[in-house]
């Protein structure tokens, strides 16, 4: 019988041999080429993103204050994440093709992974390469070998481009009501406790930490877990947000039903989400 070593010796250059075949017969430029970036225009030209993947489809927008999510949800976005997705226009390629010499089912672009407009532009997503972790993406009339950083973000779904925040500076603030008390913006803009005797300094800390603190990661909501407490945020123009403290052990998660979502944080982020006791003991 043949050792594991020359079965996987045997696979790596079947491997070779059929890429180096599909390049000979669909006429694979590789090398550097003259004009090697795929896209002649900029980041700061896009102001619209759209992304879809099996039934799911996720519209961004750009505003003034940045990202936005347009659908499924109306949220800030996670600007690194959007950002890093809109270097694919940067990107430089070794290989391409163009995609009426193709058989587009060869490449998984018959039925593609995903599909994403930057503006008026379309991003096709097919199958990865066997040899360089690399994806066959077909933007406009051509299909180009790419390194496979890009698909990732998309296949994380609506958890991968959220902001991480629970209430982004975005949102406009009113209060915030904890298990333990209401914190209120007054007509100075600053923080005060209703109740407590708690200072205002440890209320702009606590209102500051559910605007900045990002999650360890995000995730689709689970209706079915019971809810341990709810925390409610108002808003300036009157809306409310709803939150549920689902979990404190192993880990801090609270669940926002609006979005469909749940933030986990480590357990030691209680008390700067949460409550303010170990704060009033300490002081």
């Amino acid at each position: 019988m043949f050792s594991r070593r020359w079965i996987i010796n045997y696979v790596l250059i079947v491997l070779i041999v059929l890429f180096t075949y599909v390049g000979n017969k669909y006429d694979v430029q590789t090398g550097e080429q003259k004009s090697d970036r795929i896209t002649t225009f900029s980041a700061d030209d896009i102001d619209r993103l759209e992304v879809q993947t099996g039934g799911a489809r996720m519209e961004l927008r750009r505003e003034a204050g940045g990202w936005r999510l347009e659908s499924p949800i109306r949220w800030p976005a996670n600007e690194f994440n959007v950002e890093r997705l809109l270097e694919i226009i940067n990107a430089r390629t070794e290989s391409k093709i163009a995609a009426a010499d193709v058989d587009p089912d060869a490449f998984g672009l018959q039925f593609p992974r995903a599909i994403m407009h930057l503006g008026e532009t379309r991003v096709v997503f097919g199958i990865t390469s066997n040899i360089g972790e690399r994806r066959y993406t077909m933007i406009d009339e051509t299909v180009y070998l790419l390194p496979d950083v890009y698909y990732p973000f998309i296949t994380q779904g609506l958890p991968g481009l959220v902001d991480r925040r629970l209430l982004p500076k975005a949102i406009a603030l009113q209060s915030l009501r904890l298990p333990e008390l209401e914190i209120i913006r007054g007509s100075d803009n600053g923080w005060r406790a209703n109740g407590g005797g708690i200072g205002g300094e440890q209320t702009e800390l606590l209102v500051g930490n559910w605007q900045s603190l990002e999650a360890a990661r995000i995730k689709p909501y689970d209706a079915a877990a019971t809810p341990r407490q709810k925390i409610m945020a108002r808003l300036e123009d009157g809306d409310s947000l709803e939150f549920f403290l689902m979990s404190i052990e192993p880990e801090i998660v609270i669940a926002h039903p609006q979005l469909g979502l749940q933030y986990h944080f480590s357990h030691d982020y209680y008390y700067q989400l949460v409550s303010l006791r170990r704060n009033e003991v300490s002081g």
